[in-house]
């Protein structure tokens, strides 16, 4: 049975539009739609985030003990909308730390962040040290001031 040319080209061209439907979104989101800052500060580490791009990610924040796997604080998910900078903060005890992090998109879930929690990280784990105890001044509260 032979079918016309034109009915072959409709019928490819069908299917490969279905197939779209189900294909990955396009990504959308350049790199430096999300900037990250980690400090630690006199009793906590602060991760301070900027999100550029329209929509929101939704942020989070562990913080492993240098010698350690185990995160002793952990912050977040925290959502930043586009235009707006937020502050994660975690109390913890004088040390050295690693800060793990992690923010994705909305709805379109682009990621950012460092491996771990993520598998193919877009950032470095940052080291940081934590000088004052936690009520040594600031407000000791982990989810911010």
């Amino acid at each position: 049975m032979n079918v016309p040319l034109a009915a072959r080209s409709v019928g490819i061209a069908a299917a490969v539009t279905a197939l779209g439907l189900f294909a990955a979104p396009t990504a959308s989101a350049e790199p430096d739609d999300v900037t990250v800052d980690i400090v630690g500060e006199d009793n906590a580490v602060v991760m301070g985030v900027r999100y550029d791009a329209p929509g929101a990610v939704v942020c989070i924040m562990a913080v492993v003990p240098e010698d350690g796997t185990v995160a002793v604080a952990t912050v977040g998910p925290t959502i930043v909308m586009d235009g707006d900078d937020v502050d994660l903060k975690a109390a913890v005890e004088p040390g050295d730390y690693t800060v793990q992090w992690s923010c994705s998109s909305v709805p379109a879930f682009e990621q950012w962040g460092t491996t771990p929690p993520m598998t193919t990280g877009t950032a470095t784990p940052v080291a940081v040290t934590v000088t004052g105890t936690p009520g040594s001044g600031g407000s000791g509260n982990p989810f911010g001031s």
